[in-house]
């Protein structure tokens, strides 16, 4: 397929189409939105490059107490509170080899080595790169720990999924964080407020194999046209929205605590379990042997800050031996976080929403013991 390279507009936006294309594939795109109001919220300012940010603002709800009767009110009127955080875009880049068209030939596939294909691997990869930034920002992988946790030890079933629900709606009750504000609720298309619990597939199964839950199932409420599209959806409690995601497969080049986006060679984009010597899945340190923790998510409305900058482009590099082979790069400026308010005026007394992960909360539940390595005896 020809593609003008003298025309950057329609190059990019033939590579902006291929994405659009591709995004059915990803596990976040029902919970993505450009308002407060979605899980992932998204900004694109096009006019930012490398290193240039894309800025959130928030306004905060008043608090302030009556004033009776005849009492003086005036200066003593509350300060409207003010809330923002700042996201700074990167140049990323994926990389195709389109190889030799001569080889194409040989093996009877010219497809390989053509624009189209390219576009269509690329896209894909990067709903996959994308997709996996976000989980790993949101268990704490990426940038920073989890502020509020909390540990199930080794059960889920009917119990534990109400103490969560009672953990959302109180803000109380963390093994690790203080009081916190309450998760604003994710609103589905009918108006139906939920928060999300998205599970890996060993917390899952966990879940699952529990008698409580098993024995009122049959109230999951999955119907809808809102749940078609997504993905994973097994059941709802409550105002629980039961989500499964994939585990994650793929390889980590860095054995450090947390690690940025371009660290992962991602094979399916997913939930990471961490072993009790704190390495994640896809670190070579991982040590499957260990007791193995699943870390899953408590998501409300505005969990992750998600942040395009320029358009992404399609770029092509052709070999110096004449040409005879080629590379394809999709080229994008974005960037991922989660939500952290920072409080321009002040913040609340009590339910704090400064400097804390706004709409996550991590759960943890131990879905694999240590493996019992057999001794001799004497």
């Amino acid at each position: 397929m020809f593609i003008p390279y003298s025309s950057d507009l329609k190059r990019k936006k033939w590579m902006r189409e291929g994405l659009i294309q591709s995004a059915s594939k990803s596990f976040w795109t029902p919970y993505t939105g450009m308002n407060a109001g979605s899980v992932i919220v998204q900004a694109n300012n096009t006019n930012a490059a490398e290193g240039h940010t894309v800025v959130f603002d928030y306004d905060g709800n008043l608090s302030g107490k009556a004033i009776k009767g005849k009492d003086t009110a005036y200066g003593k009127g509350e300060g409207k509170k003010k809330f923002s955080n700042k996201l700074t875009v990167d140049r990323y880049r994926l990389v195709a080899d389109n190889g030799d068209a001569f080889d194409g030939v040989d093996i009877g596939d010219l497809s390989l080595t053509q624009h189209s294909d390219s576009r269509a691997k690329l896209g894909d990869l990067f709903v996959r790169f994308k997709d996996q930034a976000i989980f790993d920002t949101l268990q704490g992988i990426k940038d920073s720990a989890p502020t509020h946790i909390v540990s199930l030890g080794s059960t889920l079933g009917m119990a534990e999924l109400l103490e969560l629900e009672t953990v959302l709606k109180t803000g109380t009750g963390f093994d690790t964080g203080a009081t916190r504000r309450p998760l604003q609720p994710f609103v589905l298309q009918d108006g139906r407020p939920v928060w999300l619990f998205i599970l890996d597939p060993f917390m899952a199964a966990v879940l699952k194999a529990s008698s409580s839950y098993q024995s009122l199932v049959y109230n999951a409420d999955v119907r809808g046209n809102d749940n078609r599209a997504i993905r994973g959806v097994f059941g709802k409690i409550g105002n629980l929205l039961l989500v499964e995601a994939d585990a994650f497969f793929g390889a980590t080049d860095t054995n450090a605590a947390t690690f940025d986006i371009n660290h992962t060679e991602v094979e399916i984009a997913g939930l990471r379990r961490k072993d009790s010597a704190g390495a994640w899945l896809g670190q070579s340190s991982f040590d499957p042997t260990l007791a193995l923790t699943s870390r899953g998510l408590l998501l409300g409305a505005n969990a992750v800050q998600l942040g395009f900058g320029k358009m992404p482009d399609y770029k092509l590099q052709e070999s110096t031996d004449f040409a005879i082979k080629s590379e394809s790069a999709l080229e994008t400026w974005m960037n991922v976080q989660k939500t952290k308010l920072l409080a321009e005026t002040e913040d609340y007394k009590a339910a704090k929403v400064a400097g804390i992960d706004y709409g996550c909360i991590a759960v943890d539940l131990t879905t694999k013991a240590a493996d019992v390595v057999a001794g001799g005896g004497g």
